[in-house]
């Protein structure tokens, strides 16, 4: 095995080969991803709060919850309209029905992003 030098993932100094713990701050060489957020959080001097989950419910609800209700509805109609589409592609035998899936998937995540979209402020002035 090759010996070289490896960065710290907390505090981003060089280290020898030879040690398996930073030298700096005593963090591991091999970490797991949510043990180096939390290092992270605590050598910044933040509250070390857990990393969000990145499902795709977890996104879609967090991305629902200050809308209207008629733009979720729109939202959850695009969905299906889109899936609608993608199923009717699957199963498409002519071109003219291939046509109408497609119109069917990108349609749907149109509404989707027209419906779910943030509202476009102005940024103010540098």
């Amino acid at each position: 095995m090759q010996a070289y030098e490896w960065q710290c993932h907390v505090c981003r100094r060089s280290n020898s080969a030879a040690h398996d713990t930073c030298t700096a701050c005593g963090f591991p060489a091999a970490a797991r991803g949510e043990d180096i957020l939390l290092k992270r959080a605590a050598w910044a001097g933040t509250a070390a709060a857990p990393p969000a989950t990145s499902s795709a419910s977890a996104d879609l609800a967090g991305l629902l919850a200050g809308l209207p209700l008629w733009r979720k509805l729109l939202v959850y109609s695009g969905v299906m309209v889109s899936g609608a589409g993608g199923l009717w592609w699957k199963l498409a035998w002519t071109l003219q029905s291939i046509g109408i899936a497609a119109l069917m998937s990108v349609g749907g995540l149109l509404l989707v992003a027209l419906a779910a979209g943030r509202d476009a402020a102005p940024s103010p002035p540098p």
